[in-house]
């Protein structure tokens, strides 16, 4: 379950409670960024900052994806563990990417704003474009630039009896990328990105439609 199913009150307590008692906690901040619903970091709880660990990453606020880049906060036992571990496995980070990565944290966050902003109208066109394929369902995502629709409704005809059949077939027969919901453990949904164009939304929506349409 990851932290954006819970409101900031919810895991706040979580975060205290696990400090109480000696446990510690890895949030996962890629997105933090891209919440829909107003940024909140686990940092925010400085009470429970002694069994806290931060992971963040550049690839998705900043666009970089495909370069790597991440970082870490953790009281200073686990990351010079952590130092310990990445020496043995990864020389360094390229240089031209810590020097992105510089650039990004340091320059103007307005294309952030400007990104999430984009994110939540190319959201709204791939949930009516989705809503137009009968039998799908789709919960309505409030952040990152993933949707993740229910295809169940299809298991049956044609010989399709799972996500990753659908999946298989939509990539072979209509020619659209998808993720079956077996990676992430759900075998009715499979997985959309919408960090492309609107056109390309249209496009591959319209193949969906017809494909669906045949069965």
């Amino acid at each position: 379950m990851s932290r954006q199913d819970f409101p900031p009150e919810e895991f706040t307590a979580i975060l205290k409670m696990a400090h109480k008692r000696g446990i510690y906690v890895i949030a996962d901040e890629c997105y933090v960024y891209l919440n829909f619903c107003g940024s909140f970091s686990a940092g925010s709880v400085t009470e429970a900052r002694e069994h806290l660990v931060i992971v963040g990453s550049l690839s998705k606020t900043y666009a970089m994806t495909g370069w790597r880049l991440g970082y870490a906060l953790a009281p200073a036992p686990i990351t010079s563990a952590f130092t310990k571990l990445q020496s043995q496995n990864t020389s360094s980070t390229a240089h031209m990417i810590q020097k992105a990565a510089v650039a990004a944290l340091t320059g103007p966050q307005d294309c952030v704003a400007e990104m999430k902003a984009g994110y939540i109208q190319l959201r709204d066109q791939i949930l009516a474009e989705l809503k137009a394929i009968p039998a799908i369902s789709c919960v309505r995502p409030e952040g990152a630039f993933y949707v993740y629709p229910n295809v169940s409704g299809y298991f049956g005809r044609n010989g399709i009896n799972s996500a990753a059949a659908v999946a298989k077939r939509l990539l072979h027969e209509a020619h659209v990328v998808t993720v079956p919901g077996e990676a992430f453990g759900t075998r009715d949904h499979i997985r959309l990105s919408y960090a492309t164009s609107s056109a390309e939304i249209r496009k591959g929506l319209q193949w969906m439609r017809e494909w669906f349409a045949r069965l």
